[in-house]
C-alpha cells in the first residue's frame, strides 16, 4: 500500500497560521506562542523607502527642466499653452502653467526654493506633498487669472513656491507635540531668514512682469492647506 508523504497541516496548525486571532487554552500547544512568528513577519519590503517620499519633488523638477529644454529647441512657443488671464478656454493652464517658464533664468530662480521647501513638505509623505501642491497651484492660478489684466500669460512655479512658504509658516501652529513644534519652528525660522524678504516683497504690487498676484494667492493657498490638513481632524474630534 502506497503512503502519502505530502505536507499537511493539522486543524490546530491551520488555525494558528491562518487565523491569528483564535486561541485555545485547552490545546496541547498552549505552552507555545499563540501566534507563530511566521504568521506575522514584518519586512521593510512592503513599506515605501524613506527616500521615495521625495520622488514627486524630483519628478516635477525634472519635468520642468525637460519642458524648458524642449521649448528652447523646437520652434513652437510652449508658453502659449499657459494660463491666460480672463480666457476661459485657457483654464487648462492651471495644470500646465506651473511647469512652464519664460526662460532658464526664470526656471533656475524657482528650482532651489521649490526643491528645499518641497522636500520639507514631502518628508511628511507623498500624499501630503501632492495635496499641498494641488491646493496652492489651484489658488495661485485662479487668483492670478482673475486679478491680472486680461490677455496676460501666467507661467512659472513661483506661485507654488509661495504656497509652500505659507504652508510651512503656519504648519507649526497645528501640532501639540512639543518636539514637532520645535522642529517646525526651526524650519520656519530658517525659511524666513533665507527667503523671508524676497517672499514678502514678492507678494506686493510691482510694475515689472512678475505676477505678484500669483504669489499672494499661492501664499494664501498654502495657509489654507495647513489649516485644512491639520486643523480639520482636530475639529472633528471635538464634535
Amino acid at each position: 500500500m502506497s503512503s502519502d508523504h505530502s505536507p499537511r497541516f493539522s486543524a490546530e496548525e491551520s488555525r494558528l497560521l491562518f487565523d491569528p486571532d483564535s486561541t485555545d487554552s485547552g490545546s496541547p500547544r498552549s505552552g507555545r506562542a499563540a501566534n507563530p512568528p511566521v504568521a506575522h513577519l514584518n519586512t521593510t519590503v512592503d513599506r515605501p523607502h524613506l527616500l521615495s517620499r521625495f520622488a514627486p519633488v524630483l519628478i516635477l523638477l525634472a519635468v520642468m527642466w525637460v519642458i524648458e529644454i524642449v521649448d528652447a529647441i523646437i520652434p513652437f512657443d510652449l508658453d502659449s499653452l499657459s494660463l491666460q488671464s480672463w480666457n476661459v478656454l485657457s483654464l487648462y493652464g492651471l495644470v500646465t502653467s506651473p511647469l512652464l517658464h519664460s526662460g532658464f533664468g526664470h526656471l533656475l530662480a524657482n528650482t532651489f526654493p521649490f526643491l528645499v521647501l518641497g522636500v520639507v513638505i514631502a518628508f511628511e509623505g507623498r500624499r501630503r506633498f501632492w495635496t499641498v501642491t494641488g491646493i496652492t497651484a489651484l489658488s495661485s492660478g485662479l487668483g492670478a487669472w482673475l486679478t491680472t489684466l486680461p490677455g496676460q500669460h501666467i507661467v512659472g512655479a513661483s506661485g507654488i513656491v509661495f504656497g509652500f512658504f505659507g504652508y510651512l509658516a503656519l504648519r507649526t501652529w497645528f501640532t501639540d507635540d512639543l518636539l514637532r513644534k520645535i522642529i517646525y519652528f526651526a524650519i520656519g525660522l530658517f525659511i524666513f531668514v533665507t527667503y523671508g524678504a524676497s517672499m514678502i516683497f514678492g507678494m506686493l504690487p510691482q510694475t515689472n512682469d512678475i505676477s505678484w498676484q500669483g504669489h499672494l494667492f499661492g501664499f494664501a493657498g498654502g495657509i489654507f492647506a495647513a489649516w485644512w490638513l491639520h486643523r480639520r481632524p482636530e475639529k472633528q474630534k471635538t464634535d
